[in-house]
């Protein structure tokens, strides 16, 4: 196989119709979705070769108030898991380089607490479009005026943090106010010293979290080795719906550093570090947290 042909092969794929869907699925596509409606949004994501491990192929289909995941394991054997859009409370986008994957957490539709996950070629993000403007859908038409105003309050990290800026003015939707948010920047510790040379270790990469009227946005640098430094140019992107969130709290940690800790009605539990320097602005952010959940 050439090297383009192998490129091609990693790309996620739009079905456009019921013949196309390979064979493997086709039992269960009928099962769960019956030709009485209209052709779905169908897309078949390839097995992926990723290191430490293999992800496995799926075939992802927008019913219009439902998603189904239908998943090849073993083999042959495929599995099939329903989300009502509704039932679902967390979403997490990530993008590093090449590599993407969307995660949604919440109640299945036998009634389950479930969580899916869902790996892709980056060039592939725009056929999850779709599904995404449904995992996150705008609350209201707005003029461009307004839409601006809204992006406009990050302009405050333009010399701080130009990149966290941007992360934030591109997550916000049409008619989403927002309300506050709050940096942290990378959490370093000096390791040891040699020839006058500082060596240091990273605590926490760095973090942006934002509070809109809608939902708890949680934006992180993406997790990076030794030899790469690819959370210059990646991200991670959580988006929880406030009606999701059952407490929040802040409670100390080691080294004189400080936890948000956030508990969502699933039971999943999101911890963030921050530096005891930001006690005013992170419990300030805590108390409007607490007054909208």
């Amino acid at each position: 196989m050439t090297g383009a042909a192998q490129t091609m092969a990693a790309w996620s794929k739009v079905i456009e119709s019921r013949e196309e869907i390979p064979a493997i699925y086709k039992n269960c596509f009928e099962q769960f979705i019956g030709r009485e409606q209209s052709f779905p949004h169908v897309v078949l994501t390839p097995s992926l070769n990723k290191f430490p491990r293999k992800t496995t192929e799926k075939l992802i289909c927008d019913i219009g108030d439902a998603i189904y995941i239908f998943e090849k394991r073993n083999g042959n054997q495929i599995s099939a898991t329903s989300y009502l859009y509704s039932d679902i409370c967390e979403v997490e986008l990530g993008i590093v380089l090449l590599d993407s994957w969307l995660t949604i957490g919440g109640k299945t539709s036998l009634g389950e607490p479930g969580v899916s996950k869902i790996e892709f070629n980056t060039t592939s993000l725009r056929h999850f479009q779709s599904i995404l403007s449904k995992l996150r859908p705008s609350p209201k038409v707005m003029d461009k005026i307004q839409v601006e105003a809204q992006k406009d309050k990050f302009n405050s990290l333009s010399t701080t943090n130009f990149k966290f800026m941007n992360y934030g003015r591109e997550s916000i939707l049409p008619g989403e106010s927002v309300l506050q948010f709050l940096l942290q920047p990378e959490i370093r510790q000096p390791r040891w010293t040699v020839f006058g040379r500082t060596f240091y270790k990273t605590i926490s990469l760095a973090h942006f979290s934002i509070i809109t009227d809608r939902e708890l946005i949680l934006i992180r640098d993406a997790e990076r080795n030794a030899e790469s430094k690819i959370s210059r140019y990646s991200g991670v992107w959580q988006y929880i719906p406030l009606h999701c969130i059952s407490s929040v709290k802040i409670f100390e940690a080691a080294n004189q550093r400080l936890t948000l800790s956030i508990q969502c009605h699933s039971g999943k539990t999101i911890e963030n570090p921050f530096e005891s320097s930001k006690q005013p602005e992170l419990q300030q952010f805590c108390s409007l947290l607490q007054t909208l959940i």
